[in-house]
């Protein structure tokens, strides 16, 4: 693999993320009167509709702010929040810090055993071409995929706590501007790791249903392979047989699964938050928008797209340095 093709690759990660910012900058600064809608949303005077625009920058010209945020960005200076009165809050890289681990301590176990679950799976219903195996995977899949992680939410919400009483969801409470968690900053406390484990089944659940049927059709192209022929030819086990096939078929599968990631970051960890009022970034970004806090909804923005972007940089050249068929040149 050639120097140029990673810096191709790069070169067309960089512009991704910068044309994800712009647009989704012009998208929540851009605002033509936001007059009107303060009133509707704020509890103020008309007479205190400009202070309130001023101090959310919102009375310089819409290019002057998108060369500052660009100059503070590349600085590393994501601003400070602002409330929506025009409180001036925390910065936004202390509120990320703040709110971030606890996303990721259900996510991070979800993406893992989503992915293995996924693999195994997918490769045993293939090797089980046709049988009851077989077709109920791709039942259980494709009812995972169908039903929306809300539903599940909502489902474990009434079952769980208010019919069976087992898990008590009140691991914070909407306070204020931004979410305050109910309970200390501990996420391993017995309660909490109880409740997280929740979320990331039911994300796990989700992961599982897109990705087993993906599974399944790649691994259906190594069943009948020499090498899986002769595995069955000494008396390999079944087993045995799968793990072969889900071996060769894990990489182009990681591809797919990174592809996945933004889906994840922007659909179920903000539903999933919601529905079970947890602190993490999520509801932080639900909040902001509410708020029409720039800062703190672009410095969301930026952690998602570069999620997303270094995880597409990262397949590209992965394919490009294992997968003879790519041209590097």
């Amino acid at each position: 693999m050639s120097r140029t093709y990673v810096l191709k690759r790069a070169a067309v990660a960089a512009l991704s993320f910068y044309a994800v910012l712009t647009a989704v900058f012009v998208a929540v600064v851009n605002v033509p009167d936001p007059a009107p809608a303060i009133l509707n949303y704020y509890n103020v005077n008309a007479d205190q509709i400009p202070a309130l625009i001023a101090a959310k920058n919102g009375n310089q010209p819409l290019f002057d702010r998108y060369v500052a945020y660009l100059g503070n960005l590349l600085t590393l200076d994501w601003g400070r929040s602002v409330s929506r009165v025009g409180e001036v809050g925390p910065p936004v890289a202390t509120l990320l810090e703040r709110h971030l681990p606890y996303t990721l301590v259900y996510v991070v176990p979800a993406v893992v055993v989503g992915f293995a679950a996924s693999v195994v799976l997918g490769a045993y219903a293939a090797l089980e071409r046709g049988g009851y195996v077989d077709r109920l995977v791709q039942s259980v899949g494709y009812l995972a995929f169908g039903v929306p992680s809300f539903v599940l939410a909502q489902l474990s919400l009434v079952v769980l706590s208010a019919e069976l009483g087992l898990v008590e969801f009140t691991l914070g409470t909407p306070e204020g501007k931004y979410y305050v968690p109910g309970v200390p900053f501990d996420i391993w406390t017995v309660d909490a790791m109880i409740q997280f484990a929740v979320v990331a089944t039911i994300l796990t659940i989700a992961l599982v249903g897109s990705q087993v049927r993906y599974a399944r059709a790649q691994c259906l192209e190594y069943v009948s392979a020499d090498f899986v022929t002769l595995a069955r030819a000494k008396g390999a086990s079944e087993w045995r047989v799968m793990a072969h096939v889900a071996r060769n078929a894990a990489l182009p599968l990681l591809t797919l699964f990174l592809d996945d990631l933004v889906t994840i970051l922007v659909v179920h960890v903000f539903v999933l938050e919601f529905v079970f009022a947890l602190p993490g970034i999520g509801n932080l970004g639900i909040l902001a928008v509410k708020a029409r806090d720039v800062s703190t909804t672009m410095g969301i923005v930026v952690l998602v797209a570069a999620v997303g972007v270094v995880a597409n940089f990262l397949q590209d050249v992965g394919l490009g340095a294992v997968d003879p068929r790519v041209d590097t040149d």
